[in-house]
């Protein structure tokens, strides 16, 4: 008997059918048990009785042969597309039996936390909201490629090791390529332009990779990105409106292909009155100046602060979600990006921004060899490297530019997700490649606080290490320590987690001081020091800030340490919470972490 989808089975009421799928749910009642089978084409309820049925568990993959009947008026459910029917089992196969789910994925939402999603990715993507979300990216991605073609657009595929780093900065992944040095792309533009010269308009669904060295609710380090390119152009301006047309084109597929998956979210896409505005960075700084007093106007970009102000402008004043951006400062983009000949301290590139954040980023590229050539010079890109793109311009290229959308951005902003985690099956970041990659796991998890606390102790035993420890209230300040242990606030041991490039590293310093970064970036001949975000420090040592000890041996960061803490015989310190703290000879804590001493 041929196989029957469940949506298929309105359709055969009274016949036999032979169905296959997994166990959604389960309700007994008495001797009868309720079945919800789900394939790939929906739901349908299953009617059986005997132990076959009963001792089933969710996710269970099981095989059903059966009568379809109509159900009666009053047991209808109108929330399925077969809820008027269901199948009268007379046998069932158990195909594959499914262990104990570690959550529940009975209810309307996935109630546990993103760190339990993410763990669980192989079993929570089944879920009918995880499923949304990833139909939505389907017809983002697909809209996309439709839109094009309808251009003359032709797609190709971009390699994703590379020789230079055309995008410039440090933010990107070395790879060892034989006996040479190579990089993963960090996008495939070289390679669009290059294709410019072949087909003349071109687009390329690529991944992408960026060493991003730190974790936020926007950035992950492998992403897809949709790349547009096309020769031709009269202005930068016919770049802004390919861009629109196709933004547009993709959020009009998404209304008429996933109302469902909308309605699930209760969101719907964004709202654009007529044309969507175009700001110069200048100006859109000045805006929000005016707006809330966040002054970023010599900056050579916006702040998420400013990202999401200037959203809130467009939507107020303008009646649209989406946010035209223009005329970055040129050194501040790559060295293709074609210089304003009006301005050519600012160029003319453009971000698209929309609810908030950045959703696209496009503009006019130099088609001169000569003055690309001098640009790649002088953005320190090695010429020789690019050798094969600079040709395409040797030998004749036209007018061009394009753009590049991120597919989880667009899905992130459509479905108004708080972390762009949830709009990837398998996300890459600075803490995850499937699995977790921290030592420390669950930083929200009380025991495993206690894992650091009981590993220090163990270390300071071990060694001989005299200590007092202690348990008390959480505390969040320094002045707050000081008080609830009874020691003098210039005792206590501050560990902060720096950034240095992509690297992490440990300043300890007396916990009345204040960090000067610039004069210690010079002090250790760090090109530039930056405080780590609290994501960024949970995701590389497992630990809240201020409850991180300062004990860099024990999580994998060089420690430096001010030479000022030498001031006390004693020092305390959070010891992975906050309400645990330990007391030692500051001797003794320098001749246990070997930490280098910064002179002040």
């Amino acid at each position: 008997m041929e196989r029957t989808l469940a949506k298929d089975t309105v359709k055969k009421i009274g016949e036999k059918v032979r169905l296959a799928g997994w166990v959604d749910t389960k309700r007994d009642h008495g001797k009868i048990t309720f079945i919800d089978l789900r394939d790939r084409s929906g739901m349908v309820q299953i009617v059986g009785s005997g132990s076959e049925f009963s001792s089933l568990s969710p996710e269970s993959v099981v095989e059903v042969v059966g009568v379809v009947k109509r159900r009666p008026d009053n047991l209808v459910n109108p929330k399925l597309e077969t809820g008027k029917v269901e199948i009268g089992a007379e046998k069932i196969t158990l195909l594959s039996k499914a262990h104990e789910l570690p959550i529940d994925m009975g209810g309307e939402d996935l109630n546990v936390s993103l760190p339990t999603l993410l763990d669980n990715r192989s079993l929570t993507m089944r879920h009918p909201k995880q499923k949304a979300i990833f139909k939505v990216q389907e017809v983002v991605i697909d809209a996309f490629r439709r839109a094009l073609k309808e251009k003359d657009f032709i797609e190709f595929q971009a390699p994703s090791i590379i020789p230079e780093i055309p995008e410039g900065g440090a933010e990107v992944f070395e790879v060892k390529y034989f006996d040479h040095k190579a990089f993963l792309a960090q996008s495939p533009q070289l390679y669009k332009q290059i294709m410019v010269g072949v087909y003349e308009r071109v687009f390329s669904v690529n991944k992408t990779f960026r060493a991003e060295p730190s974790v936020t609710t926007r950035h992950l380090t492998e992403v897809v990105s949709l790349d547009a390119e096309f020769g031709f152009i009269d202005t930068w301006l016919d770049v802004v409106e390919m861009a629109e047309y196709t933004i547009k084109y993709i959020f009009d597929a998404i209304k008429k292909e996933c109302s469902k998956e909308l309605e699930m979210f209760s969101v719907a896409v964004p709202e654009i009155k007529d044309k969507i505005p175009l700001l110069k960075l200048r100006e859109a700084q000045e805006i929000v100046y005016k707006r809330i007093g966040l002054d970023e106007r010599s900056e050579k970009d916006f702040s998420p602060e400013g990202e999401r102000e200037i959203c809130k402008w467009a939507y107020e004043e303008k009646g649209s979600e989406l946010v035209f951006i223009s005329h970055y400062p040129t050194k501040a983009r790559p060295f293709y990006t074609y210089p304003d000949p009006d301005d050519p301290e600012f160029n003319q590139g453009f971000d698209l921004m929309g609810r908030g954040f950045e959703w696209l980023t496009g503009g006019r590229r130099i088609e001169n060899y000569e003055l690309l050539v001098k640009h790649a010079k002088e953005w320190k890109v090695d010429s020789n490297k690019i050798d094969l793109y600079l040709q395409a311009f040797k030998y004749g290229m036209p007018p061009e530019g394009g753009f590049a959308f991120g597919a989880e951005r667009i899905t992130q902003g459509i479905l108004k997700l708080p972390n762009i985690r949830e709009a990837t099956p398998f996300p890459r970041d600075m803490e995850r490649v499937d699995i977790r990659l921290s030592k420390v796991q669950d930083y929200n998890s009380k025991s495993e606080g206690e894992d650091v606390f009981e590993k220090i102790v163990k270390i300071l035993e071990k060694n001989g290490v005299e200590f007092e420890k202690y348990e008390h209230e959480p505390v969040f300040t320094s002045g707050q320590a000081a008080k609830v242990r009874g020691t003098d606030i210039h005792q206590g041991a501050k560990a902060l987690v720096l950034q240095a490039g992509k690297e992490f590293i440990l300043y300890v310093l007396p916990a009345d001081l204040q960090a000067d970064l610039e004069k210690l970036a010079g002090k250790i001949k760090a090109k530039k020091l930056t405080m780590a975000s609290k994501e960024s420090v949970k995701a590389k040592t497992g630990l809240e800030v201020g409850s991180v000890p300062p004990l860099g041996s024990i999580l994998n960061l060089k420690t430096y340490v001010d030479s000022r803490l030498s001031d006390n015989k004693e020092i305390a310190f959070n010891a992975g919470r906050h309400d645990r703290s330990i007391k030692m000879k500051y001797s003794d804590f320098i001749k246990l972490e070997k930490a280098q001493i910064v002179k002040n």
